[in-house]
């Protein structure tokens, strides 16, 4: 649905040119939820702002459901902006205008009829939950229902995506998590693209199929959220899953030195990744039955990822070391993740 090929945006400076994205690639699929995840400054601003070509980018292609904005006139862009809908961190409502003026506001700028805007627009009411504050003015409405406005009118054009620049930041949690719902909910029965930037891992995990970490202006990771809520591949977006999943050792191992292999006597620790299915089996229990091993749970967490069960477990396997290969080999069988911390001395850790 969105490809955008070797993307650069290059300011001028005081102090020389300012490169904000260097060199992007990435596809967005149709009909998925695509998160882009970054710092202040990392760019993710300025790359959503190029899908729809708010902002032009220096070098690269911009390829939005089969058609290449680049090189498009300006008359033929702003009709194709018209199936790019784009809702905002602050809403941007005209506070002069009710509700239903604010989501009518550019049908009339399209030149559609009072019956036209009323057939789109009413629907819509109903479709984000503001049908009965339709006469009311932004000034009457608390914050998610504002953004609730904006959705709607995002949505008035009839977009076949929708590009979402910070939409929860303003947002206290609770409210947060409804308007994800309906973002979520506006994916599965209008079957729209969705782009989502934030700031926010609890964002990502909550509605996002894929994601992409984008740093200093380079995408550094992407992948499906699962993938990257479990094996993270770069200290950036460790740093970003570690604020909604604690993926830390234990403080009474602060001092602990661990070996990579075996030690006479020695215990090992392991972090296991539980996903999905595997969420929900005693595969401990049947470690534990099968091999003369003692185990000791020294951390645990479950969560879900997109309605996904995902759970993290930090244990420690005591026994001859026969059995703990052996036990270590069953969990490398199952369908789960597993790192191995390593090994520590039997007298450096007492087994409960």
């Amino acid at each position: 649905m969105i490809k955008l090929t070797g993307i650069e945006k290059v300011y001028p400076g005081t102090n020389g040119a300012v490169h904000a994205l260097k060199g992007i690639n990435l596809e967005v699929r149709r009909g998925e939820i695509f998160g882009v995840i970054g710092k202040s400054g990392a760019g993710k601003s300025t790359l959503i702002r190029c899908i729809n070509m708010l902002e032009r980018p220096t070098r690269g292609s911009v390829v939005v459901d089969g058609e290449e904005l680049t090189t498009m006139s300006e008359k033929n862009l702003r009709e194709r902006r018209k199936k790019i809908g784009m809702i905002f961190q602050h809403f941007n409502l005209l506070s002069s205008r009710t509700v239903y003026e604010n989501v009518a506001f550019p049908l009339e700028l399209a030149g559609k009829s009072k019956t036209e805007i009323a057939q789109a627009v009413l629907p819509l009411l109903e479709l984000v939950g503001l049908a009965d504050k339709r006469d009311q003015y932004p000034s009457q409405l608390s914050g998610g229902q504002k953004q609730r406005v904006g959705i709607a009118r995002a949505l008035a054009s009839r977009p076949k995506v929708l590009l979402c620049d910070e939409a929860t930041s303003a947002l206290d949690p609770q409210t947060t998590q409804s308007i994800l719902k309906l973002l979520f909910d506006i994916n599965q029965k209008l079957q729209l693209t969705i782009v989502l930037i934030t700031h926010e891992m609890q964002v990502i995990k909550e509605i996002c199929d894929r994601v992409a970490v984008i740093e200093n202006g380079v995408i550094i990771e992407e992948g499906p959220v699962l993938d990257v809520f479990t094996r993270p591949q770069t200290a950036t977006t460790r740093e970003f899953i570690r604020t909604i999943v604690n993926h830390d050792l234990p403080e009474f191992f602060a001092n602990t030195v661990f070996s990579p292999t075996p030690l006479p006597d020695s215990n090992l620790i392991l972090r296991l990744s539980f996903i999905g299915r595997t969420a929900e089996e005693p595969i401990i229990a049947g470690m534990i039955r099968r091999f003369n091993v003692d185990t000791s749970i020294l951390y645990g967490n479950i969560d879900h990822i997109k309605h996904t069960p995902f759970g993290t477990l930090i244990v420690e396997l005591s026994g001859d070391q026969a059995g703990i290969q052996n036990a270590l080999n069953y969990l490398r069988a199952r369908d789960l993740g597993i790192e191995v911390i390593g090994y520590v001395a039997r007298n450096a850790r007492a087994v409960g």
